[in-house]
């Protein structure tokens, strides 16, 4: 395998996201990577108000939807921001680019390939409703990866070099805490989830409010989204070890897939590696990571959904002997070190 000594990882640097596993993965395993963050060169990162209140703030969401419009109506615009980014990551003279952002024209992946040594790969971290303009089919990237096979086929089918490779946990932050007796107040419930709020979302959590104790995590709720959900959520997000937490402290943890065609999330691999209990929605995807019934439950519509509830909140023994199973499978099998290596083993051939 060919070593890379010097590694780009390029990518929001806020907590939980796909580029800072990355970046930190790297430096454990001992490469020298650094990260440069096109959110941060706009002025745009969520990083202070996720890892201060949990909250991203308004003027921030503002500033990032009018960077953003502008970007993507003003050629000349663009242009110049990803010249600036293409300067900086020439400037370090890097082994290896990894960019899990789908929004670098072309151009700026070719100038790249142009003037530096390096293999440039996409590792894309999102569902296949948010590929944009579809930048990543028309840019010389050495290889794409995506966690969706869906992706994998139809890249495969321009004569593109992709592959598969699923997300994963974090082992540093992503595993079991003993929880104090505030912090079982705080996070302890029935259902639990993390992350942003869509109406599919809302649609599966609403029947739930008024049964059970549910607490949701995560930016909050947008003002045009009108559901009962907001009844359950707790004003901030959890990430890293706050997550953790939640997630451990909840006796379920509820999992939705409401972009992926065939794939799963995130969020998948962390519910496991952090030792919760997972209720997932379910896809082929599921029973390639996990056994369904031993590691991991499965649902298939909402009757199903509040069966299977209520079915775990009365086999507390059941529940935890799951949890546990996933839990080591998670640690043994997928972490993103191992996933790294997959990829360094596929472009290095």
């Amino acid at each position: 395998m060919k070593p890379f000594k010097d590694i780009i990882v390029v990518g929001p640097q806020h907590p939980d996201t796909l580029p800072k596993s990355v970046l930190e993965t790297l430096r454990d395993m001992g490469h020298n990577a650094s990260a440069v963050d096109e959110r941060e060169l706009l002025g745009t990162s969520f990083r202070r108000g996720i890892e201060g209140r949990g909250r991203i703030s308004f003027f921030t969401k503002l500033k990032k939807a009018g960077v953003e419009a502008l970007t993507k109506n003003s050629p000349e615009f663009e242009r110049r921001v990803y010249d600036r980014l293409a300067s900086l990551i020439e400037s370090k003279n890097p082994d290896l680019v990894i960019t899990h952002s789908a929004w670098i024209p072309p151009e700026a992946i070719a100038r790249l390939k142009r003037n530096t040594h390096a293999k440039i790969v996409l590792w894309f971290p999102d569902h296949p409703g948010n590929i944009g303009r579809q930048y990543l089919f028309a840019s010389p990237y050495d290889a794409l990866f995506f966690k969706d096979a869906f992706l994998v086929d139809r890249a495969r089918s321009l004569n593109l070099n992709a592959h598969y490779l699923p997300e994963a946990c974090m082992p540093k932050w992503h595993k079991r805490v003993e929880l104090t007796e505030k912090e079982k107040e705080t996070y302890g419930c029935d259902v639990t989830t993390a992350g942003n709020m869509y109406y599919y979302r809302a649609k599966v959590f609403e029947p739930l409010i008024d049964s059970y104790n549910v607490k949701i995590w995560g930016p909050d709720i947008p003002a045009w989204l009108n559901s009962s959900v907001r009844r359950a959520h707790q004003g901030k997000s959890v990430t890293e070890l706050t997550k953790s937490k939640a997630f451990n402290a909840a006796k379920i943890v509820l999992n939705t897939f409401q972009g992926e065609v065939s794939g799963v999330n995130q969020r998948f691999f962390e519910i496991a590696g952090c030792g919760g209990f997972q209720l997932c929605e379910y896809r082929d995807a599921v029973s390639d990571f996990f056994e369904i019934g031993k590691e991991i439950a499965v649902f298939h519509d909402l009757k199903e959904l509040t069966e299977k509830i209520d079915y775990y909140l009365a086999h507390p023994e059941e529940r935890q002997k799951i949890a546990d199973a996933a839990y080591a499978r998670a640690h043994r099998e997928h972490t993103f070190e191992q996933r790294l290596k997959k990829m360094m083993e596929i472009i290095s051939d």
